[in-house]
């Protein structure tokens, strides 16, 4: 029943009883005055009803039929615009999709002329500034587990370089480009364990600085025995990676793996190519984190093993082939530590190749050896997880300056009579480096190195040199 049928309602009832007991008023024979009283009394009480229902009828003006057509008419050209929009304005995909990408852009100078670079210099080069890395990809959801998380998840990536014939134009590499599966449920926050088999081109699970992405490397130039070995170069295989018993504290957004591991088959010849001969390449890592509270102060020290056993293809003096199952095996160690705002990390390498003999008559097996050493200490917030996870309000965000100093040691060969061995001219280098990153915004950083070589044996085309970069660095 409407406002305005229960008002009516009242209003007829108040005027039945009056007229009701009108009778038995006059049969009492009341006086004039009795009766005046009664007729005013209900005449203010009719008079409030209208007014009552005057009120009602001015704050209940009922939709016409205009009015309504007029709603309709306006959310029809409102979902026009919005299915317009989308379809003009907004890049669209079959399945989930996140675009990312990395530019650096980087100012070198030295203080010993140079005529190395892509296109080498007429003359003799001090300084320039450079494009070391632009990629750009894709990642998302191919098959999304809504019980238990176990998702089909997809990465694409592709990446700029300088042709090498030293001309203008530049190409567009493939990056990575591969599937990955979740076999653990992920629904259950970071307490569960992981395991995810890993199928395509993408960074190999070895040591420290080579698995980690572009994006994430601590310092400008990376370190010179994983770069001379080739474990930055990603590979084409299968790798599963997993870890279990995880440490969590949930207030600081943490989370430890007691173990983590990792074993994969790859090709063993590099990005982009096919397998140059009939053998593969094994990878493996094993890393144990201690199992300590997160106030500790020995929180976040990890212990990490790697293994590549592979086999190469030995190119002779003449370019020949003297050997299609040639040794390629590299071991390593590392020790990364990691409490704000002090940290730490130290990898160690050796590799053992088969090279072809300087006179040309057989292999031999060229042993190198490289390990880094690298300290910082960090001002600032913006590595506390509770500080990151706090709610902020658009670009507004911790800074920080990280400092650092790094020890690099690299001798691509402990014997003089092979050829072919990669190295810094074929000479033992040690790399000195002091730097900062600043971080001033979430995605974004400067960072400042000046590097001193030293070699260990110094010629007229190979001598001891300061180097100063300067790189500025930003994602998306």
């Amino acid at each position: 029943m409407s406002k305005k049928t229960r008002l009516a309602t009242a209003i007829f009832a108040f005027s039945g009883a009056a007229v009701l007991s009108a009778p038995a008023a006059f049969a009492a024979e009341p006086g004039a005055e009795d009766l005046k009283r009664q007729i005013e009394t209900l005449q203010r009480t009719l008079g409030e009803l209208q007014k009552q229902v005057e009120t009602l009828q001015q704050n209940s003006n009922g939709a016409t039929q205009n009015d309504l057509d007029g709603i309709r008419s306006d959310f029809e050209n409102y979902k026009y615009d919005r299915e317009r929009e989308r379809e003009r304005e907004t890049a669209k995909t079959a399945r989930d999709t996140t675009l990312f990408g990395t530019v650096q852009v980087r100012y070198q100078a030295q203080d010993r002329g140079t005529r190395s670079g892509n296109p080498a210099p007429n003359g003799d080069r001090y300084n320039t500034f450079d494009i070391p890395t632009a990629l750009i990809g894709a990642r998302g959801n191919l098959f999304r587990d809504y019980v238990e998380g176990k998702n089909l998840e997809y990465q694409l990536s592709f990446s700029y370089n300088k042709r090498a014939d030293g001309s203008n134009n530049a190409n567009l590499n493939l990056l990575d480009a591969y599937v990955r599966y979740n076999f653990l449920p992920t629904v259950d926050g970071i307490e569960g364990d992981r395991l995810t088999l890993t199928v395509g081109q993408q960074l190999l699970p070895f040591g420290i600085e080579a698995q980690a992405a572009e994006d994430l490397r601590p310092t400008i130039t990376t370190a010179t025995a994983p770069a001379q070995l080739g474990l930055f170069n990603r590979q084409i295989g299968a790798v599963f990676r997993g870890d279990f018993k995880p440490y969590v504290d949930y207030a600081a957004n943490y989370r430890a793996p007691l173990f983590e591991y990792a074993l994969g088959v790859v090709n063993g010849s590099y990005s982009n190519k096919l397998d140059n001969n009939n053998g593969k390449a094994v990878v493996a890592r094993t890393a144990f984190t201690l199992p300590v509270d997160y106030a500790s102060w020995l929180r976040e020290l990890k212990f990490g093993l790697s293994l590549y056993k592979g086999s190469k293809n030995v190119a002779g003096a003449g370019g020949g082939n003297l050997d299609s199952h040639g040794r390629q095996d590299i071991y390593g160690f590392d020790i990364y530590y990691n409490h704000a705002p002090y940290g730490a990390t130290y990898e160690y390498w050796q590799g053992r190749a088969d090279f072809a003999n300087v006179n040309g008559v057989g292999t031999g097996e060229a042993r190198s050896v490289g390990h880094t050493l690298t300290l910082f200490y960090t001002f600032g917030d913006q590595f506390f997880n509770s500080i990151k996870s706090a709610a902020k309000f658009d670009d507004f965000w911790p800074q920080s300056i990280q400092s650092y100093y790094r020890f690099d040691y690299y001798n691509p060969n402990s014997k003089g009579d092979l050829l072919n061995t990669p190295g810094h001219g074929f000479d033992t280098v040690r790399i000195h480096t002091l730097g900062f990153n600043w971080f001033f915004a979430q995605t974004t950083k400067l960072q400042i190195g000046v590097n001193h070589y030293d070699y260990k044996h110094e010629t007229a085309s190979r001598k001891d040199y300061n180097e100063f970069l300067a790189q500025l660095q930003y994602t998306f």
